[in-house]
This record gives structure tokens, C-alpha cells and sequence, in this order.
């Protein structure tokens, strides 16, 4: 019996020497815990990292940016086709080495539209996507209002366009009077990337390149700018500072579909078409 006892003791306290009740060394568990803990905050860091960078995306050019709050507008001139036609003026530019399109329209107003743009209606000067798209839920990005209704949400980019009563205005910003001003004057808003605020580049993620568009101002007149060649948004930003635009946001690149029509209202395409147009696509036009 008294074997059997000792016997069961030493399973009960298992781990012990000989069957005497020692206890564990305090160093070594102080030791082991300054290797465990900064290895799990490490792994803490990594997830959340991992976690913060994940970023929806989209139909059109997956990137992000940030900005600061500036407005800037700009007021379209009415047509009267009885005194003057409407037509787009195109132009050649280089700053630094990025050779530059500039795209001005004439005797035109703009406005912001879903849908493809009918081609036959020759009387859309101008013609290119505006707004970006979700993969996932075909939805179009960031705050987006169309005649006063508000179609879409969100301030993934903090760039915007609001035309309201006949004005342009070009911001930045996460917050602004103009979009709820938009929805009670009938007027129209779209988020995307800003490129250009006040003077001043503003970086935008990743560090892709891509064909560029954008919608911008010179001058106190309205352009619109695309990039001959794949550039970055840091090279693209920075050509059109240098040839003396203070605000721009970004039109959706890349291979988007669009048109104009010049001085002899000749029609002129850039981009592809895509085989499957989105029920959300959106376009700005100059008519």
C-alpha cells in the first residue's frame, strides 16, 4: 500500500523531481515570457497593418490619396449656336519630359451623367468618364449626386467636383456645404482623386502609371488634361503645375472610352470601348 501511494504522488505532482515538490525557476518564466510578448505584438502590428491597407477595388484604377479642403470655381459660358458653334480646342504640350493633351471646350456647358453618352449626338463636344466603379458590388465610389439625387456614398477620395446653377467647382476636402447644396439645387457632384489643390501636388497611392485624365483649371478656364504616355500621379500632377494649372482632379484613365469633337466637328475618339458597359458608368459632357 505505502508504494502504491508514492507511486500515485508521483503522477500527481508529474513534472517534479524525484517526487519532491519543487518550485518552477521564476527567471526562466521571466525569460520566456521577454521572448513570447514581443513576438505577439509583433504579429498585433502586422494584422492591423494588413488589415488597414486593404482597400476596395475598383472597376477603374484601384489607388488612393489625400488632400485638405480648397474650392475653386469657375462659371460656364451658355451656348448660342446662332452666333458661335460649340467645339473642342486641342493643343500640345511638354512640361519637363510629359508630353500633355489639352483639351478646351468652346461654347459649351458641362454636365455630369450615368449611362454611355449617346455617340450619334453630335452635339457632345466632349465626352469622358467620371466617376470610379467597386469590383465587387459594381457601385460607383464616393459621394455622388446626379439633378439633386443622391446616388452613391462614401469620401474614399476626398476629391470632387459640384456643378450647381451653371458653376464648376473643383475641391478637396472630406466634408463640404456643396454637396448638400447640390442636393437641394438640383445640381450634380462626384468624388475622385485630387491632383492638383491650390497650387500645390498632392500624392496620391500606389505608385503605378497609367494613361492620366483630369479635369482642371488654368487660368480661370476649365480643361480638360491627358497624358500622352504612362505616367505616375506624381509625374502627371506635376506636369500640369508646371504648365500653370491650380486645380485638378482626376477623370477615370487608363483605357476609358471617350470623344470630342474639334473646330471642324470632326469626331475623335481615345480609349476602348469596353464590351460590357456597367449600369453605373458615369460621364462628364460638354454639349
Amino acid at each position: 500500500m505505502m508504494t502504491k501511494n508514492k507511486q500515485d504522488n508521483e503522477v500527481y505532482i508529474l513534472g517534479s523531481d524525484s517526487g519532491n515538490n519543487k518550485k518552477k525557476d521564476p527567471k526562466r518564466n521571466l525569460r520566456v515570457l521577454c521572448w513570447v510578448l514581443p513576438v505577439i505584438f509583433i504579429v498585433i502590428i502586422m494584422l492591423f497593418i494588413n488589415r488597414k491597407e486593404q482597400v476596395p477595388e475598383y472597376y477603374f484604377e484601384p489607388e488612393q490619396s489625400e488632400s485638405t479642403q480648397q474650392d475653386i470655381s469657375v462659371t460656364t459660358g451658355r451656348v448660342n449656336h446662332s452666333e458661335k458653334s460649340s467645339y473642342t480646342e486641342v493643343a500640345g504640350e511638354i512640361a519637363g519630359n510629359v508630353p500633355l493633351i489639352i483639351y478646351t471646350p468652346h461654347n459649351a456647358t458641362m454636365s455630369l451623367m450615368t449611362g454611355m453618352p449617346e455617340e450619334s449626338d453630335s452635339t457632345i463636344i466632349f465626352a469622358a468618364m467620371a466617376a470610379d466603379i467597386r469590383k465587387d458590388n459594381m457601385e460607383i465610389v464616393g459621394d455622388f449626386v446626379l439633378s439633386g439625387k443622391q446616388l452613391a456614398r462614401g469620401i474614399a477620395k476626398k476629391g470632387y467636383v459640384a456643378i450647381i446653377e451653371n458653376k464648376i467647382t473643383i475641391g478637396a476636402g472630406e466634408s463640404t456645404p456643396l454637396l448638400q447644396q447640390a442636393i437641394d439645387d438640383n445640381g450634380s457632384f462626384f468624388r475622385q482623386y485630387p491632383l492638383v489643390n491650390n497650387g500645390e501636388l498632392m500624392e496620391n497611392k500606389p505608385k503605378n502609371k497609367s494613361v492620366r485624365r483630369a479635369l482642371a483649371i488654368r487660368n480661370g478656364t476649365i480643361i480638360m488634361v491627358q497624358s500622352r504616355e504612362r505616367e505616375s500621379f506624381h509625374a502627371f500632377s506635376q506636369a500640369m503645375i508646371d504648365i500653370g494649372v491650380t486645380d485638378a482632379i482626376y477623370l477615370v484613365g487608363g483605357d476609358a472610352y471617350g470623344w470630342y469633337y474639334n473646330a471642324e466637328h470632326v469626331r475623335h475618339v481615345f480609349g476602348k470601348k469596353l464590351a460590357d458597359i456597367p449600369e453605373n458608368i458615369s460621364y462628364i459632357v460638354w454639349r
